[in-house]
């Protein structure tokens, strides 16, 4: 779904004083969708009531990242079990053969087994073991770093923004409406990676690119009375023809100790400003340092509107990390 057919409200408002008679709402076109307030509305639901997904924000919670994690790898569970299975039967079968071999080496008049044979049986059982083991201890491992991220992006899907309609929304609201972008630094350098992304910003919106800038780092001394201006006035509020294109990051220190628990988990420092690519399902797309590759977005990313619309939203490109 586009970040232009959930930003239109087609909705028509009705009085709400008793006195006054009852008018019936507009109907909507059917592209046309309604951006309700981050809060949850208050009043009782109709039966049959579709929860609006804009606003059916949950916190985040280890449960709501198992769920993501089972729907990501939905075949780890199975395999864990499977090779887990087969571990145990491999170590059980080797410590029964252990007689067998002691057996055959001391040369026991009731052995059953020649040493050849005990000894190859003892080593395919070991083997065994030993492969399956490490395939279990891989998807643990996997597992382990998965919940690890997804649990990194439910607190960052936590941070509150404001949108050019004065909208507050969380960032995880914004999961299938659009592609943000987080750009973080100092005025300057984030005032840098807005003008370096204004060549492709109509080619980005198409694509449903939103840029968060986010200036929470002090400027340094060496940075000029012009620049700090310039800066200044790029980072003004977005006017109402930047709905698609930025939002306005709301308590900025929440934002900013995300950034700096990310950084220091990666052992990378925030002086040249980093930046984080999201896909359309919330998920990390790529991460680095300094400004995005505004170039390469225009063209990865496939279009949110036309034929295609829908069909394309999961290629993204890999799931990235914080590089």
């Amino acid at each position: 779904m586009s970040l232009s057919a959930a930003l239109l409200d087609g909705s028509s408002r009705v009085g709400s004083h008793q006195s006054r008679p009852f008018v019936p709402a507009r109907p909507s076109t059917p592209r046309r969708a309604v951006l309700a307030s981050a809060e949850p509305q208050k009043g009782k639901k109709k039966a049959g009531d579709t929860p609006n997904p804009m606003t059916a924000y949950r916190a985040p919670s280890k449960e709501g990242a198992s769920l993501r994690a089972e729907a990501e790898a939905p075949f780890r569970g199975f395999r864990l079990f499977i090779f887990g299975a087969g571990a145990v039967g491999a170590g059980l079968a080797t410590l029964f053969g252990l007689p067998s071999l002691i057996g055959a080496l001391g040369g026991a008049p009731g052995a059953t087994k020649s040493v050849a044979e005990a000894l190859q049986d003892f080593g395919i059982n070991v083997g065994s073991f030993a492969v399956l083991a490490f395939l279990v201890q891989r998807d643990l491992q996997a597992r382990e770093k998965q919940m690890a991220r997804l649990l990194r992006e439910e607190e960052l899907g936590a941070c509150q923004l404001e949108l050019a309609n004065r909208k507050v929304l969380r960032l995880a609201q914004l999961r299938g409406f659009a592609r943000v972008v987080l750009i973080a630094g100092t005025p300057v350098q984030v005032a840098a990676a807005l003008a370096g992304a204004e060549p492709y910003k109509q080619q980005l919106q198409e694509r449903g690119v939103l840029v968060v800038p986010l200036p929470f780092m002090a400027a340094s001394g060496s940075s000029s009375a012009e620049a700090e201006a310039a800066a200044a006035a790029a980072l003004e509020p977005p006017s109402a023809e930047d709905l698609r294109w930025r939002a306005t990051p709301i308590r900025l220190g929440d934002w900013q100790a995300w950034f700096q628990k990310q950084a220091a988990m990666a052992g990378k420092g925030l002086a040249e400003g980093l930046y984080i690519s999201l896909r359309l399902d919330g998920r990390v797309r790529g991460s680095g340092v300094g400004s995005p590759n505004w170039a390469a977005l225009s063209v990865q990313l496939p279009p949110t509107e036309g034929v295609f619309k829908g069909f394309l939203d999961g290629m993204d490109g890999r799931i990235g990390t914080f590089d």
